[in-house]
């Protein structure tokens, strides 16, 4: 890639900004890849194994995934390091245009899925998923082919036919850049707005206003991040101006880039699998605590009972007794517990059970066995 622009070493005064730093650049990128990444994988496990009904949007977040792959003075690199810098920065170009592509589209189809069939809302969702896609295919074609051969990008021959995002023309190539920046934050805002009419829709309850409104939030970060990156290209000119120096001024606009994709796949995905995570969140975590509390039942032969600490209950003896001992085995009739286990028919009248069951009991008493008593 040439530009006819000259390359000095005016700017080695300038103060590094924060943006060059290199913890920053892979702090940021890698943690919101990873967070994007996430929800995109939380989306398709909801709509594949939970829900099993894929549809088109979530085959644009999967390729959205699947497209998404700096900070000294270009003049202080070495050859090598010009080389793999200009083939690192036509993957994430090229990339770039076409994961917003994907990323929008599958919004709009998802958008699709929500507003009845042929309603004005619907039809006009649908002309903006068309010319989304137009839009993405022709500048994904500049980014992914700026030269004839490809290799020209990086390799820069003399002889070099380039256009677009390759171009030697300094307002050809500032140009390309400005346009589908331009163009993708008008998008951006039309995917916003679509939503809008769910929070006066009858029927919506709070819960699901506050889910759009959540929606909304999101989108206008994405907005913002748009926004702030068409800022920084206009401002250096696409890191022409005031002199060429792409990796020194384009650093802001590669992380721009990537967190507004991050961002917008995040907005994609959470609607998916929110709610889904929202009904299970209470097998997840602990919401109710259950006390269990025991309780002894005492008869009239507890005084066979002894306990061995000062809490009371908390050790237990057996005795060895005579059945014909005082208070024998007629006790254990007695308590209620038992009788009702034993005479489900007894009578409501609790002295006439009683007495019946104890008459019965010494009628059916066979001498003087042992037995453990508890």
């Amino acid at each position: 890639m040439g530009l006819d622009s000259t390359f000095s070493t005016s700017n080695f005064d300038e103060p590094e900004p924060w943006s060059n730093k290199k913890p920053v650049i892979l702090g940021l990128i890698i943690t919101f890849l990873v967070s994007s990444w996430l929800c995109v994988c939380g989306r398709l496990y909801v709509r594949i194994k939970i829900i099993r009904e894929p549809g088109w949007d979530d085959l644009c977040v999967l390729l959205y995934a699947l497209f998404t792959t700096l900070g000294s003075h270009y003049l202080l690199l070495s050859a090598d390091q010009m080389h793999i810098y200009l083939k690192m920065f036509y993957l994430c170009n090229a990339s770039y245009c076409t994961a917003t592509t994907f990323i929008k589209g599958a919004l709009l189809l998802q958008y699709l899925r929500v507003f009845p069939r042929s309603s004005v809302i619907w039809r006009f969702t649908l002309g903006t998923a068309i010319f989304t896609a137009v839009w993405g295919l022709a500048y994904s074609f500049i980014a992914w082919v700026p030269c004839f051969p490809v290799r020209s990008f990086w390799e820069a021959p003399a002889d070099a036919k380039c256009y677009g995002y390759g171009s030697s023309i300094p307002s050809q190539f500032v140009g390309t850049y400005e346009s589908h920046t331009a163009i993708n934050m008008i998008l951006d805002f039309i995917v916003l707005i679509i939503p809008l009419p769910l929070l006066w829709k009858e029927g919506t309850n709070l819960k699901q206003r506050m889910r759009v409104l959540g929606l909304l939030i999101m989108g206008s970060l994405v907005i913002m991040l748009a926004i702030w990156r068409l800022a920084t290209i206009i401002d250096h000119q696409a890191a022409t101006w005031p002199t060429h120096d792409p990796t020194w001024y384009g650093p802001i606009s590669i992380i721009l880039a990537v967190l507004e994709v991050d961002f917008a796949a995040i907005c994609a995905s959470t609607p998916i699998f929110w709610p889904v995570l929202e009904e299970r969140w209470g097998s997840i975590f602990i919401t109710q605590e259950i006390k269990i509390t025991r309780e002894d039942r005492y008869t009239d032969v507890d005084d066979r009972f002894s306990t061995r600490s000062g809490r009371p209950g908390s050790q237990i003896e057996l005795k060895r007794t005579e059945s014909g001992h005082s208070q024998g085995a007629d006790a254990h009739y007695n308590d209620m517990f038992v009788m009702s286990s034993v005479d489900p028919l007894r009578s409501p009248k609790l002295g006439e059970s009683r007495a019946a069951a104890v008459i019965e009991s010494g009628n059916g008493k066979k001498g003087g066995g042992s037995k453990w008593a508890l």
